[in-house]
Formats: structure tokens, sequence, C-alpha cells
């Protein structure tokens, strides 16, 4: 049974009905930076407040990990890096999107450093919900007014089999330098989607 690590990052606020629907309990509650202000408006006490505090007042109460503003790590990555220490596998990641691009596109790369180290990882938003997976067989359920998108995290991802959808492929491959995978849609109750080699983004976008 996996962990759940549930991290708050400072990027656009999820509304509560969207983070309810996430939770099943038990999980350790990070706060990423100014992750703790959209926390507080939910009702949440993180457990653990991590980061440089460069865009909030640091708190005063609480465990908290305080880091110096100039750094390698993004303030999601030590966060992601601390749950991973604890022995979490599993992260839901909310306040990861919106706002400046560069930290949209660090959030999506965090999701690849979690597979490399053995853990999993989705970004959920009140309008996108974005995971990465890596070789094997997965089920995607249909979601009403939802667009469903893959995208290769590798240079090459191969053997892709893809049913339930309204682009359906077999045996196809799809690269890195093309979004061909862009703006399917799920069109029985769940998605079939297998592969045999490479990495792939996956990403719902509500219309």
């Amino acid at each position: 049974m996996n962990r759940r690590c549930v991290i708050f990052g400072g990027g656009d606020a999820a509304s509560p009905e969207t983070v309810r629907s996430e939770l099943e309990g038990g999980e350790l509650f990070i706060a990423a930076d100014s992750g703790y202000l959209h926390m507080e408006k939910l009702g949440i006490a993180p457990d653990l407040l991590i980061g440089d505090f460069d865009s909030a007042p640091e708190p005063d109460a609480g465990e908290k990990l305080v880091f110096p503003v100039e750094k390698d790590d993004t303030d999601l990555m030590l966060a992601v890096k601390e749950g991973l220490a604890r022995g979490y596998d599993r992260f839901i990641i909310f306040g990861a999107t919106g706002g400046r691009l560069d930290h949209t596109f660090a959030a999506v790369q965090t999701l690849a450093y979690l597979l490399d180290n053995g853990a999993s990882g989705v970004i959920v938003s009140d309008t996108e919900r974005i995971e990465m997976v890596d070789a094997g067989h997965y089920r995607f359920s249909q979601r009403s007014g939802y667009t469903f998108s893959l995208f290769s995290y590798s240079e090459k991802t191969e053997s892709l089999e893809l049913s339930g959808v309204k682009y359906c492929c077999k045996d196809a491959m799809i690269n890195s330098g093309f979004p061909l995978g862009v703006s399917n849609k799920i069109t029985d109750s769940f998605a079939e989607l297998s592969f045999k080699k490479g990495r792939l983004l996956t990403v719902y976008s509500r219309l």
C-alpha cells in the first residue's frame, strides 16, 4: 500500500472540492513555502513547513525546515525530497501550476524525479491533472469536459497502444519533438494505455 504525501505549493490554489476529492486520510501534509497560505484557507494544518519563505512570511508555529533563498532545489523539490526521506512513495501536489511557466515546468520535472526514485506523483489543480508514467499498462477514467493528452518525456515512446479514446493507436511511436498526442478525448468509461519503452506525461485539461 502506498504511503501518501500531500504537498501544497504557492501556485494557483485548488478549490476545497478538488482537494477533498484527492484525500483518503492518513496523509503527510507538507507546505512548500507560501503553500501554507492555501492550507490555512482550507483548514488543513501542515505537518511540516519547508522552503526559503521568500514569497510569504515565515510562520511562527509548526515543524519547519528553512533554507537559504539561493539554492539548487525549488521549494517543491525540497518538499518532495523530504517526503521521500520519510518513506512516502505517492505524492499529490497542489499549487504547482499557474503563474510562472518556469515554475510549472520545474514541477513537471519533479514528477520525473519521483519516478527516478521509486515513487510516483500527480499534479492536481481545478483544471488539470498531470501525471508521469514509465512503460507499463494503465487505465485512465473518463472525466466529463476534459481532454486527455499524452506527451513523450523520453526521446521516444515506443510500442504504444491506446484505446477507449477518440483517436486510438496500436504499436505506435511518439517522440519528444512533435505533439502528436495532444487533445484526445476518452470516449469509453476509461482509456487503456500501454507502452513498452519510454516515459509519458499524461495530462487531463478542462475545456
